[in-house]
């Protein structure tokens, strides 16, 4: 059975730090669709899939309908060697609004600040969509099954469960393209 999403409000992107530039006009494909409906990006501040859905977004001057939530501050502090720093702060600097770590934020542990800028991202949107999610995407799904919102991956093959999550992937297409729709099992209740 395969599920079409219906793309409204914003739209939440992430997936893989190493998603490999091969894979950059699908997410064009994807990302022009979501803006081309009037929907917004909500996006991270990493290599791979976040800054590829940055550049696509730049293809469609759409810089006003996109968010980028950092992980560090504008100076770049709080950023490790898979920070998009130099992509953010130009996007910046073209206005496109950029969330900054806050003080208090760059005082946690990193994977502590990137699970706190990605559950913030997910807040108002959706959709949550993915490309090729490893483990820390994975994390951040599970954060958006949580809020019940539907989670999409677009991947050659069905990606593990959300962390935590009891459930399975069936053929979706999101943006009329093909991927993964996670649908989380239902809680049976035992009758009384």
């Amino acid at each position: 059975m395969t599920t079409t999403a219906p793309i409204t409000a914003t739209v939440y992107f992430g997936g893989s730090r190493s998603l490999p530039p091969s894979a950059f006009p699908l997410v064009c494909s994807v990302v022009s669709s979501v803006l081309a409906l009037g929907a917004s990006v909500s996006v991270g501040c990493a290599i791979g899939a976040d800054a590829q859905v940055i550049r696509a977004a730049f293809r469609f001057s759409s810089f006003p309908r996109v968010t980028i939530r950092a992980a560090f501050d504008a100076s770049g502090f709080g950023s490790w060697r898979c920070s998009a720093v130099d992509l953010v702060r130009f996007a910046a600097s073209c206005g496109v609004p950029v969330i900054w770590a806050s003080p208090s934020l760059l005082r946690a542990r990193l994977v502590a600040r990137l699970m706190a800028r990605s559950r913030a991202g997910l807040v108002g949107c959706s959709v949550a969509v993915f490309f090729a999610p490893g483990p820390g995407s994975l994390a951040v799904a599970r954060a958006a099954v949580d809020r019940h919102i539907p989670v999409y991956a677009f991947s050659p093959f069905a990606p593990s469960a959300p962390r935590g999550c009891v459930g399975s992937w069936s053929p979706a297409t999101f943006a009329a393209l093909a991927c993964w729709l996670w649908s989380p099992a239902q809680l049976v209740l035992p009758a009384d």
